[in-house]
C-alpha cells in the first residue's frame, strides 16, 4: 500500500512540476509577446503622428506602413501561438510517457500482488487437502475394517448348518364333491 501511495506522491510531484515548467514558459511567451506589442504600438503611435504632423506624407505611404505594420503584429501573434502550442504539446507528451511509466509500474505492482495472493491461496488449499485426503483415507479405512467385522460375524452367523425338524404328518386323501351335471 506503501508503493502506491509513493507511486501517487511521484506522479503528483511530476505533475505539479510540469504544470509549473508550461506555466512559467506561457508567461516567459506572454511577456515577450506583451513587449513587442507595446513597441508594435508605440511605432503605430509614432507612425500616424509623423503622419499628422508631415502633412505631405501621402496616405497611400502610410496605408502600407500600417499595413507592414499590421501584418509584422499578426506574424507575431502567429509565432507566439506556435511557440505556445509546441511547448504545451511537448510538456504534455512528456506527462502522458510519465504516466504511461506510472500506471504500467502500477500495474506490474498490481500483478504481484495477485500472484503473490494466488500462491499463498494455492499453498493453503494444497495444505487443507492433504488433511482433508488424511481424514478421508482413514474414514475409507475404517469403513472396510467395520464392513469386515460385520462380514465375518454375518458369515459366521448363517454359515452354520441349520438343521431343521420337519413332522411327518400323514396324508390324507381329500375328495373332491361329486359334480352334479343337472344342476345350474
Amino acid at each position: 500500500m506503501s508503493e502506491i501511495l509513493s507511486l501517487a506522491q511521484k506522479f503528483k510531484t511530476q505533475s505539479q512540476q510540469q504544470a509549473k515548467t508550461i506555466e512559467q514558459e506561457v508567461q516567459n511567451a506572454t511577456t515577450q509577446l506583451n513587449s513587442f506589442m507595446t513597441a508594435k504600438l508605440k511605432e503605430s503611435e509614432t507612425i500616424i503622428k509623423q503622419g499628422m504632423e508631415s502633412l505631405d506624407v501621402s496616405n497611400e505611404q502610410l496605408l502600407k506602413t500600417l499595413a507592414q505594420h499590421q501584418t509584422d503584429m499578426s506574424s507575431a501573434l502567429d509565432t507566439y501561438m506556435s511557440n505556445v502550442q509546441a511547448h504545451t504539446v511537448k510538456h504534455l507528451n512528456l506527462y502522458a510517457k510519465d504516466l504511461e511509466k506510472t500506471i504500467e509500474a502500477y500495474t506490474q505492482h498490481i500483478a504481484q500482488l495477485i500472484e503473490q495472493r494466488e500462491d499463498r491461496i494455492a499453498k493453503i488449499i494444497k495444505s487443507e487437502m492433504k488433511k482433508w485426503l488424511m481424514a478421508a483415507s482413514l474414514g475409507a479405512l475404517a469403513m472396510l475394517l467395520l464392513g469386515l467385522i460385520i462380514g465375518a460375524l454375518l458369515f459366521n452367523k448363517f454359515s452354520k448348518p441349520t438343521y431343521t425338524i420337519q413332522q411327518v404328518q400323514p396324508q390324507t386323501q381329500v375328495q373332491p364333491p361329486p359334480i352334479n351335471y343337472g344342476k345350474k
